[in-house]
């Protein structure tokens, strides 16, 4: 069998961005070079690009190949990449290090992946830049009907549009229009690089978007560019972002003779309404995010079961998501089908459950509705976006057919206790007792005080007690997202 070492550069520290692209390498029976947390910067806070780039070099020859963020690369993280100052030529010269690994290791897979700046349609500011918390909607909105007039001329989206941008005081406005243009340029480059045979793969996401907007714009040039330089086997753009080094991983793993090209069939509860579904904070229809991160992984969509190696069993309750983390209820509820459910619990070969019927958490009446037979699945995913949950989904199934069984298990584990027990079910517990003054120490505790005890009993509950779960910790000391302190139980066999 075939064994890599991978180096990896995560878009920053998070559990699901770091510690668990680590635990699917381990799946496949291969190592991962990662980056300690603390060299990854935090939230919004950059990452030191010197030590990061001293740490490639020094470890560039242990590995088979290279999977880097570039936001990471350049901007110190994905958060960082929306509001840093550094200009043009400063960000340019730490692209440099791309050259330098091409021409010393020309064999081997340099993959990379470089997110279009979102458009976030709130007045958080907490990811963005200070002034959002004032003008956030008005800019989505001035961005939107902008965008929206351009491709349709309807006079009423150019008056909405300007009305927004009336809303915006014009330094705001310009230096909002530089940041994307700056971050453009940075990305002009590195689709250069592609063409160069610099970067063997590149991943152009778009995180949290919509249907118009200059950052829609933006991915219509990306589009273009790629099809009149005849990159498009080496260039993919489609919906996500935190889940890209894990697509991105698959696909390595396979040019690197590592695993096998995955077959992967879909079966859909509720045909009718997945194939009208678009998600939320995305600009496509959900099947085709499903072919489009299917196709990142390396893996083939086939249309039968019978010619799969792996079932991607795709639950929604309608064709319109609700939200955990916002509060957003299903717009329609449509009854369980127990053929459905029946069947994908009984298939003889790896079933993934990809959750879709919420944003931000996963379905507690799926849940329930399977119960025991939860530990039988070979991935489990429904968390953040639907891009998120496919593209990690995808990995796992793709990566799961090697043979630590213990891996695979402990990542079905860590996926239904964030996704489901924590993300539907404990974090509104949680947000219920804050007042907003509370210090990081005193959210960790209360986030201990909600969870520990509960999801160990869930886990001994649903067959999962050889997965340990020693603590809980909030990565960005906030109550969005967990971290997840376990292992595999002594004594546990795979």
């Amino acid at each position: 069998m075939t064994r890599a070492t991978i180096l990896a550069l995560p878009v920053d520290g998070r559990p699901v961005t770091r510690e668990q692209l680590g635990l699917l390498a381990r799946a496949a029976d291969c190592e991962l070079l990662l980056p300690e947390v603390d060299a990854l910067g935090f939230f919004r806070e950059p990452a030191d690009r010197k030590q990061l780039h001293q740490w490639i070099h020094q470890q560039a020859s242990k590995a088979d190949g290279f999977i880097l963020s570039l936001d990471m690369l350049v901007y110190g993280g994905l958060v960082p990449s929306r509001f840093i100052e550094d200009d043009l030529d400063s960000l340019r010269e730490w692209l440099e290090l791309l050259k330098d690994l091409k021409q010393h290791y020309p064999d081997k897979p340099l993959y990379g992946f470089c997110a279009t700046m979102r458009m976030s349609n709130n007045n958080e500011n907490e990811e963005e830049k200070l002034y959002w918390a004032d003008y956030g909607t008005d800019i989505w909105e001035w961005s939107f009907y902008s965008d929206r007039f351009d491709c349709l001329a309807d006079s009423e989206d150019k008056t909405r549009a300007e009305a927004a941008k009336a809303r915006i005081p014009k330094a705001i406005r310009e230096d909002y229009l530089a940041t994307r243009r700056r971050n453009l340029a940075i990305t002009e480059q590195i689709l250069d690089w592609v063409d160069d045979g610099i970067i063997d793969r590149l991943i152009l996401p778009q995180d949290d978007t919509a249907e118009y907007g200059f950052n829609i714009a933006e991915r219509r040039h990306w589009q273009q560019q790629v099809a009149s330089r005849g990159l498009s086997q080496n260039v993919a753009i489609y919906a996500g972002a935190d889940e890209v080094a894990a697509t991105l991983l698959a696909c390595q793993l396979q040019q690197l003779g590592v695993v096998e090209k995955t077959r992967l069939a879909i079966d859909p509860h509720h045909a009718d309404s997945l194939s009208q579904m678009v998600a939320r904070y995305e600009d496509r229809p959900v099947v085709d995010s499903l072919q489009g991160q299917i196709a990142a992984a390396g893996a083939e969509l086939v249309s039968s079961p019978d010619d799969a190696d792996a079932i991607i069993a795709v639950h929604c309750q309608g064709h319109q998501q609700g939200d955990w983390a916002l509060g957003y209820p299903l717009p329609e509820s449509l009854p369980h089908d127990p053929e459905w459910l029946e069947r994908i619990a009984n298939v003889d070969k790896p079933v993934g459950l990809l959750d879709l019927a919420y944003a931000n958490g996963g379905d507690p009446e799926l849940i329930q509705a399977l119960d025991a037979k939860l530990n039988q699945f070979s991935a489990y995913g429904a968390w953040n976006t639907a891009s998120n949950s496919i593209g990690f989904l995808v990995t796992q199934l793709c990566l799961a057919k090697k043979p630590d069984a213990a891996a695979n298990r402990h990542l079905l584990a860590i996926r239904l206790l964030d996704d489901y027990l924590y993300q539907a079910r404990l974090r509104q517990h949680l947000r219920r007792q804050l007042t907003g003054t509370e210090s990081a120490s005193e959210l960790t505790a209360l986030a201990r005080k909600t969870y520990l005890s509960v999801a160990r009993q869930w886990l001994a509950d649903h067959g999962l007690e050889d997965i340990q779960l020693d603590d809980v910790y909030l990565p960005w000391q906030r109550s969005f997202e967990i971290g997840l302190v376990t292992k595999i139980a002594q004594g546990a066999t795979s």
